[in-house]
């Protein structure tokens, strides 16, 4: 474009000193002007080869008048005018395209922003029913613990099965063994379980752990009494 530049400025210089012996061409001057309008444009970047044409149009047109054909040169400039006219239209066209593009960029960053909106919305419900499930599980498992609980305690204790047969611990006595719910439940009957088991204790005083012992369940009142009387004369630890 400096070389259409340099030709342009050249051909002024030519027509400003033949100006003042020749008639000035009917389109020049307008040719001049649409020649300032493009150089402060951008139409040089945008459209580069209609560019090149119309100042080749506009330097031919000075060319011609140089030369001193004025009506040539009034052809190339109104040639110029044209070129110009359809520059103007394609910068028209070519802004109208960048608009719509600006549009289109704008209404697909609407719609993304909507859609991503949605999302979250979708994902702020999910994670609140979520939420309310698990309180719901959560209430459901502790109104069923608190059941088993009141069930628990309305449930009656159970009540020791009576043994026939108990085996000794380490350093369990038979005030120990017979005050057992599952025994006796009754310290002071230790001498039935003695009586029972004269085979394998000699000394009631003392046990073996391991030893197997009989527990009697047919004593009757008298039996009773009498091992209560013996074990309050006899005393055992």
């Amino acid at each position: 474009m400096k070389r259409f530049y340099r030709l342009y400025s050249s051909g002024v210089l030519l027509l400003t000193v033949a100006a003042c012996a020749s008639p000035v061409p009917q389109f020049r001057s307008k040719a001049l002007t649409a020649v300032e309008r493009v150089r402060a444009s951008d139409l040089e970047a945008l459209f580069p080869m209609e560019t090149r044409d119309f100042y080749n149009a506009v330097n031919h047109g000075n060319s011609e008048l140089s030369r001193g054909d004025i009506p040539e040169a009034d052809a190339y400039f109104n040639l110029a005018l044209g070129k110009a006219d359809i520059l103007k239209h394609l910068y028209l066209d070519e802004l109208k395209r960048r608009e719509e593009a600006a549009r289109q960029e704008a209404e697909l960053k609407r719609r993304a922003e909507e859609e991503l909106e949605l999302r979250k919305q979708r994902e702020r419900a999910q994670a609140e029913e979520l939420a309310q499930e698990a309180a719901r599980i959560k209430r459901a498992e502790a109104e069923k613990a608190d059941a088993r609980r009141k069930a628990e305690k309305s449930r009656p204790e159970k009540e020791p099965q009576p043994v026939l047969r108990h085996t000794v611990k380490r350093g369990e006595t038979l005030p120990q063994i017979a005050a057992l719910a599952e025994v006796y439940g009754d310290a002071s009957l230790w001498p039935l379980i003695y009586k029972s088991n004269r085979d394998q204790i000699s000394n009631p005083a003392v046990l073996w752990p391991g030893q197997v012992l009989r527990i009697p369940r047919n004593s009757d009142r008298n039996d009773i009494n009498e091992a209560r009387r013996f074990s309050s004369e006899r005393s055992l630890r």
